[in-house]
């Protein structure tokens, strides 16, 4: 290895000092012996060696000094710049308009509170300053989860399993990831990295841009050694901030994962080429938002309350529903004059068969609860065992509350509920339920839980527990449809997928659906035979049409008996299905074009 000059001047003064010192304790022997005697002599042997020992150590002390700065400059070395400035300049507004938005959020007294509430009020948080500055360190844990992801690894592992910080500084992503930390440990100051910092940072061989590098590397090393959790409430990978912020508001949830996916995508151009494992994150992030997005407008609708009452059969229910509603209007109402108003369980049990309406039904009570004034949010998120139990010991708490947080300022609805206490000894369903019962009451105010599942079960799972008896006493009923209502149903979805039944598949379907509810067995799936029915009867259609030239527009809508008399299997017959050839190849031919 080739020395530096500085080293080579260290060398010879040490090898000087050596013999200096050398020196010295031998003419003071020699001189403390013929002066003083031999006690003299050995005396001043001792304090010459112990100045030896002195200067010997100031010269480990300084080869250490020259020793780490040898490795400084050849692990964090001066590097040729091979990043763009515009991908700096990009990056740069990222960062900003990013940390900007977390500002303003953080400026909102909600949000304040909402924070205490997570940290169960252990710190003080008294200006949003310094709740950003505590929050700055997830934004760039989510920066470095979008590195890692797009397959450029920031460490490696050392001694203990210790991650190390390993930056290529001569490529375009590690001189990118060097701006970004140099600048995000400064977007809450007033001073400000530009470009000619982070060159002369990356690039120059002075002690003080060996120290900004060695400074950068300190600090991914401790970013990489903390483990933060950000899994989603349906398992699949996320951003650390957009699990807080899913509890708090959705808006900011997506526009903060937008920012993420921008500069997911600036990291991804550096070099001016993506690469396949780029694309598959970046294809992730979208995906999230899309998910997210749809999640949230499926669970809400515009007017829950008008929606349940337009809702084919379920009298029952609607009235159960309605008596709620005006309890709590009337309970508002008192509270407006002043007066006293009883506390009411929010909490339901749905009970009956599949296929009656139980999931949808939560889904409007979700809305109509938010509609009141009951819930913040009144979205609706489903689960079951699947969802909160796990399979080692110490896990199950976590999952379960992952989930309750992901549904905290709307309705959980855990479907077939009493599967959590059918385990066996070994069992972790017990644990879930004391977790959910001890959420319902710390959380009461925003939390609302509907548990559903076969009445005889549901009942019994609930009365062998005292924490849900005395939690759940408000029960709803799903009957089964009856034919008449299983007819509407059909024919309901029939015209909204602008299809039409003949009058000899109408006489069929009404004797059909007769016999069905006639004869039905204790699993029969209501609502869910007649989708069933409904969808194997377009595709007998389809194979029915295949084989025809000339399609009218009366051909395409018209559903006939034939349609309708399907077995299981979806065919009319047990016959064999052709494809026709030529109107595949004229479909081809239309997406090709449209591709175009």
């Amino acid at each position: 290895m080739n020395q530096t000059e500085e080293e080579i001047k260290f060398g010879q003064k040490t090898q000087i000092g050596c013999i200096f010192i050398l020196i010295i304790i031998f003419l003071s022997t020699i001189i403390g012996y013929k002066l003083w005697g031999i006690d003299a002599a050995f005396i001043l042997f001792i304090l010459s060696v112990c100045l030896g020992t002195l200067y010997m150590g100031y010269v480990t002390k300084k080869a250490r000094e020259l020793n780490d700065n040898s490795i400084k400059q050849k692990h964090f070395g001066n590097a040729t710049m091979v990043m763009k400035k515009s991908t700096f300049d990009e990056m740069y507004l990222l960062l900003k308009d990013t940390c900007d938005m977390i500002k303003d959020i953080c400026r909102e007294s909600g949000f304040q509170k909402f924070v205490l509430d997570i940290k169960e009020g252990n710190d003080v948080i008294d200006n949003s300053q310094k709740l950003f500055g505590s929050l700055k360190f997830f934004i760039i844990q989510d920066i470095l989860r979008n590195y890692e992801r797009l397959g450029h690894k920031y460490y490696t592992y050392g001694y203990a399993k210790k991650k190390l910080c390993k930056i290529g500084y001569d490529t375009a992503e590690g001189q990118l990831l060097f701006c970004i930390v140099m600048q995000m440990m400064k977007l809450d100051d007033i001073q400000q990295i530009t470009w000619t910092d982070c060159v002369g940072g990356l690039t120059g061989t002075d002690q003080i841009s060996l120290e900004i590098r060695q400074t950068a590397k300190e600090t991914l090393d401790t970013y990489a050694n903390v483990d933060v959790k950000a899994e989603a409430s349906n398992g699949t990978d996320d951003f650390a901030f957009c699990i807080i912020l899913h509890n708090y508001n959705n808006e900011y949830e997506n526009a903060y994962r937008k920012k993420m996916l921008g500069i997911a995508t600036v990291i991804a151009n550096a070099n001016g080429n993506v690469s396949p494992a780029e694309n598959e994150w970046l294809d992730s992030i979208k995906n999230m938002n899309e998910n997210n997005t749809t999640a949230n407008e499926k669970n809400k609708t515009e007017n829950p309350e008008e929606e349940l009452n337009s809702m084919i059969g379920l009298s029952s229910v609607k009235s159960e529903i309605n008596t709620l509603c005006n309890f709590v209007i009337m309970k508002k109402k008192r509270e407006e004059q002043g007066l006293k108003s009883p506390n009411i369980s929010y909490h339901c049990v749905f009970t009956g068969n599949p296929g009656t309406g139980k999931t949808t039904v939560a889904r409007l009570l979700a809305g109509i609860y938010k509609d009141l004034g009951v819930l913040k949010k009144g979205h609706l998120v489903e689960t079951d065992r699947s969802g909160l139990v796990a399979e080692y010991v110490g896990q199950t708490a976590v999952k379960t509350n992952r989930i309750i947080d992901s549904a905290l300022d709307g309705v959980l609805f855990i479907d077939e509920a009493y599967t959590l206490a059918n385990g066996g000894t070994n069992d972790y369903g017990p644990e879930a339920i004391a977790t959910l019962l001890k959420r319902m009451e710390d959380n009461r105010d925003r939390l609302v839980v509907i548990l559903a599942g076969y009445t005889n079960e549901i009942e019994t799972f609930i009365n062998s527990n005292p924490g849900l008896r005395s939690r759940f006493n408000r029960y709803i009923h799903f009957d089964d449809y009856t034919a008449e209502e299983l007819y509407d149903i059909f024919y309901l979805q029939i015209r909204k997928s602008e299809y039409t039944l003949t009058e000899e598949a109408s006489q069929y379907l009404k004797e059909r659906l007769a016999e069905v509810v006639a004869n039905k067995p204790k699993d029969f799936g209501n609502a869910r035979y007649v989708r069933n029915l409904f969808e194997k009867a377009i595709e007998a259609q389809a194979n029915r049409l295949a084989s025809t030239s000339e399609l009218s527009k009366d051909n395409l809508i018209q559903i006939t008996k034939a349609d309708l008399a399907v077995d299981e299997s979806g065919l009319s017959e047990k016959t064999e299905v052709v494809l026709n050839h030529e109107s595949y190849l004229e479909a081809k031919g239309e997406t090709e074009k449209a591709q175009d």
